[in-house]
């Protein structure tokens, strides 16, 4: 069994790196590794994790090999028999619930490993096409003898283990080295590696991370295929069309417990304590096979409990991993991901050292825009955040502060810890939301409107390449703000700049406001991150207060942006709102990715499926597959950007989604669909509409009955391609094949998705209408008419 041995493989693979990072002998307080440079530490970590799997493994893989074998063997009966006298209302919950577990499982593995390491943050939807890969391997084994499903938890255990003895218990060095994040072309808040003095150094600077990516990508497919080879299996006793609905609800129901979940704050041991109940509950009549699917799934909640620190609060947000610790001071200082991310200051009048050494250049930052606004009537503070900005408004004596922060959790910390208490204050008005949306809600004018540090590289979907900032840092999204001043109001944009060309991008950004004032630049300090604050005013000039500026260290900067040249760089709209490049263009370190991914799908589904001929009659569902991811895409930005980049408008619109699919499938058992070229018209001629009204923008904030019909506009190609995809299901003789030809094409979607870094979002329709045409082209002829 090809599948037990590369299981057993990656499982000793997995034991062994785990073993290196967890024995302080090697890796932990070895300050000797510490000193060496980058390369030299990224080839010893290769060099000693090869050894290490080449010495232990010798002895480790037959045992594990043998063990996984052993309770295969005794799963295989009792699971390939598994409802052969079963109610057929018996067969339909447990696809439910195998589907829904299967997603679940899916968007916890994106969720968490993006909370790990910065590499799967920035590699966007990594996670998601190693599982559309392994799913898809899964479906077309179905039919294949013995089942695998006994080999997940143990993969699952043994992933876990891995990245987490990675991320907790390496040495700083060795963690730094997995941290670095290869990615050239955009602009990153995580670690860059220092610039390698040739192309050989930098492979090997960046190897550890490659290989931590080969290795992840490996496991999510090797743990989802049993998943989805079971699930299929069931699939078979059911009717085609009934099994798909019972697919398409559990799908329904594992989106929505991942979207209470995350209401309600919980964590990893919370997912996966859930997502594996299902798992074993079935291998439990198996005997050996049950019992140790309960010792692994023990495992898996113990490991994802680790590491537990006193001193650090672990808070999962709907958004991300949120780490409270407090510093020598006693003030609260806030990670994400392990990354800083933000800490409170105490700056208060009271404070007799708020003049002195640093803090006196934090005061600098933090009021300098109340200090250059004219008034401080009504002000709206977005990134918010833990309150330090709104704490400076209410000190310069603003009377009304909305101070908008899109992560509940931020905003619950900074009411409790920050020790000027500014969301207590009866002046501050604490808003949780987006704030692209606030401010197309809002019908206030304001006398300042400040952008508070609130650059991120969090995902906001695993469906898009969206980040919780991408639509505020547009043209649009400033243009947005900019109308809300008064005349003479004061417009600041705070950046922590990784580089000048990334100032060059803020500052024509605001010269290209209508009827603008010149923009300023003012420098904070090297002490505050390379912060630099912009400002313009509408209809005036900038005053800057000088004597403030010189008593708090603030340095104006603007000549340095003014005279560069902005010609090499593109400004971000909302159909390429990609701030963190500076062109259009094919990122080549994400290429680099991409081809890996696509290599890695090819070896293992010619591994896994030798035998596996390519089949014409279910083409259709490949390229069906493929349109519908872009489309999904294209739907999830603009109605993210139509109702809020929020998360509980994403998880609405993926529910949205599927419900979609559900409905067209409902439709098609219902009524007759021997011919499918109507809804393949509808189909095109709805990609080809939306694709024209993107070009014209969209509809931006209109009235209800104009969104309504943009909603309609974004989800009818989902009705239509879903009752395309369900007629041809209906006479499809292999439900698990076309959903496993289906998965492979949603992974060539998803690898199509990254045009839109050089050619905008709108170019995805254009991609999905050349999908649904081959869908079209390669159906059977008697099913079109």
């Amino acid at each position: 069994m090809t599948y037990a041995r590369m299981a057993a493989a990656m499982c000793v693979c997995c034991i062994v790196t785990a073993f290196f990072f967890v024995l302080p002998g090697i890796f932990g307080g070895a300050a000797w590794l510490n000193a060496l440079s980058p390369t030299a530490s990224a080839i010893l970590f290769c060099l000693i994790v090869a050894g290490g799997v080449y010495v232990l493994g010798s002895s480790l893989y037959p045992r594990i090999r043998r063990w996984l074998d052993d309770i295969i063997d005794a799963a295989a009966l009792p699971l390939q028999n598994w409802g052969k006298d079963a109610k057929p209302s018996q067969i339909y919950a447990a696809i439910i619930i195998l589907s829904g577990a299967t997603l679940f499982l899916e968007l916890v593995l994106i969720r968490w490993q993006g909370s790990l390491f910065p590499v799967f943050a920035l590699y966007k939807n990594f996670t998601l096409l190693a599982c559309f890969c392994g799913l898809g391997i899964g479906y077309a084994l179905s039919h294949k003898k013995p089942q695998f499903l006994p080999a997940a938890l143990p993969l699952l255990a043994s992933t876990i283990l891995m990245l987490l003895s990675m991320r907790y218990t390496a040495a700083p060095g060795a963690r730094d080295v997995l941290f670095f994040v290869p990615v050239r072309e955009e602009t990153s808040v995580f670690n860059f590696t220092p610039a390698a003095p040739n192309s050989v150094s930098w492979i090997f600077d960046h190897m550890p991370v490659y290989l931590l990516l080969i290795a992840t990508f490996v496991l999510n497919v090797l743990v989802m295929i049993p998943l989805a080879q079971f699930c299929g299996h069931v699939m078979t006793r059911a009717k085609t069309l009934a099994a798909y609905g019972c697919n398409l609800l559990g799908s329904i129901a594992g989106v929505a417990l991942l979207f209470i979940l995350s209401a309600l704050w919980m964590g990893p041991v919370v997912w996966f304590s859930l997502g594996i109940l299902p798992l074993v509950w079935f291998l439990l009549p198996a005997g050996k096979a049950g019992r140790a699917g309960i010792l692994m799934a023990v495992a898996c909640v113990v490991l994802t409990a680790w590491p537990v620190d006193p001193l650090v609060q672990n808070i999962y947000s709907p958004y991300q991993l949120i780490q409270k610790t407090t510093k020598a001071d006693g003030l609260m200082e806030i990670l994400s991901a392990g990354s800083y991310y933000q800490r409170v200051y105490d700056l208060s009048n009271a404070n007799l050292n708020r003049d002195k050494g640093a803090s006196k250049e934090y005061v600098g930052y933090y009021e300098l825009p109340f200090q250059t606004a004219p008034k401080l009537g009504r002000v709206v503070i977005v990134g918010a955040g833990s309150g330090n900005d709104v704490a400076a408004a209410l000190r310069l004596g603003a009377k009304w502060v909305d101070a908008v922060e899109i992560d509940p959790a931020i905003l619950a910390l900074g009411r409790g810890n920050h020790p000027e208490h500014p969301y207590d204050n009866s002046r501050a008005h604490p808003v949780n939301d987006d704030a692209r949306t606030f401010f197309r809600k809002s019908t206030d004018s304001y006398d300042a409107v400040v952008y508070g540090v609130l650059d991120s590289h969090i995902l906001l979907s695993h469906g898009s390449n969206v980040r919780l900032d991408s639509f505020v840092y547009t043209q649009e999204g400033l243009q947005e703000a900019y109308q809300r001043l008064k005349p003479g109001g004061l417009l600041s944009l705070s950046f922590a700049l990784p580089n000048e060309r990334t100032g060059v991008k803020i500052y024509h950004m605001l010269k290209a406001l209508p009827g603008a004032g010149r923009p300023v630049a003012v420098f904070a300090s090297d002490m505050l991150r390379n912060i630099t604050t912009f400002m313009v005013a509408r209809k005036a000039e900038v005053k800057l207060p000088k004597d403030f500026m010189t008593g708090h260290n603030l340095t104006e900067t603007t000549k340095v942006y003014a005279a560069a040249d902005a010609g090499q760089i593109d400004i971000p709209t909302d159909d390429w709102p990609f701030f963190y490049m500076e062109t259009r263009m094919y990122p080549g370190s994400y290429v680099v990715a991409l081809i890996l991914v696509m290599a890695l799908a090819v070896l293992l589904v010619r591994m896994l499926l030798p035998d596996q001929k390519w089949n014409r009659s279910l083409l259709p569902f490949f390229f069906l597959g493929g349109g519908f991811m872009l489309v999904e895409t294209k739907a999830i930005t603009e109605l993210g950007l139509l109702f809020g980049n929020t998360w509980h408008v994403i998880g609405i619109t993926i529910v949205g989604v599927l419900i979609m699919a559900f409905c067209a499938n409902v439709l098609v058992s219902k009524y007759s669909f021997r011919k499918v070229m109507g809804p393949y018209a509808l189909l095109l001629c709805a990609v080809v509409i939306g694709y024209i009204v993107a070009l014209l923008g969209g509809i931006g904030d209109a009235g209800f009955f104009s969104k309504l019909g943009m909603v309609a506009l974004l989800t009818s190609p989902m009705l239509f391609s879903g009752i395309v995809f369900s007629a041809l299901l209906k006479n499809a003789d292999d439900l698990p094949s076309a959903l496993a030809y289906n998965l492979m094409g949603a992974m060539l979607g998803g690898l199509l998705e990254y045009n839109s870094m050089q050619f905008g979002f709108a170019f995805l329709y254009l991609l999905a209408f050349a999908l649904y045409a081959a869908a079209a082209l390669t159906t059977q002829k008697k099913l079109l008419r």
